[in-house]
């Protein structure tokens, strides 16, 4: 029995949203952005596997990012496990992963660029947010794990989704 997960969901700002249409039109890809040209953020939905096409045609610098992972704070075990080994791979890949749900009322919370938590969470930032199906719970229904990147970090949250979707396939 095949699966059908989710589309990849992409929140981007208008320009972000013709780049990556742009992107994906020169790798042969569909994708089309039904509010093109309306400013503000709004969602593109792609094919589970399209991200390793697009990413690459996007160009730009990458940076390192600092990233930081909200686990222990999310009630729902399976959620909490899906979002812990998104961190854990994104740290296999060289990055470090700080833990947002560490430390106590009176240290801190560290300067993230990219953050990894549930997908049914809202977005840290008002920048690209990435959410990713990293497979499926007991019920059946569709595990969804989200990378919300600050603004500037737009083509990196985009990489690390690419990492974590070529290691789902």
């Amino acid at each position: 029995m095949s699966q059908h997960p989710s589309p990849v969901a992409i929140a981007a700002t208008a320009s972000w949203r013709a780049r990556i249409v742009a992107a994906a039109a020169s790798a042969g890809i569909s994708l089309t952005d039904p509010m093109a040209g309306v400013p503000g953020i709004r969602v593109l939905e792609c094919t589970r596997g399209d991200l390793a096409a697009i990413v690459p045609r996007l160009g730009g610098a990458r940076s390192k990012a600092a990233i930081g992972a909200h686990s222990d704070s999310i009630a729902d075990r399976e959620l909490r496990d899906a979002v812990a080994d998104v961190a854990a791979l994104l740290s296999l890949h060289g990055n470090v992963v700080l833990d947002l749900d560490a430390g106590g009322r009176r240290s801190r919370m560290p300067h993230t660029d990219v953050v990894v938590s549930a997908g049914v969470d809202r977005p840290q930032w008002t920048g690209t947010a990435v959410t990713l199906p990293v497979g499926t719970d007991r019920r059946g229904g569709p595990l969804t794990v989200a990378l919300t990147a600050g603004p500037g970090f737009e083509g990196t949250v985009l990489e690390l989704a690419r990492l974590v979707e070529a290691d789902a396939a």
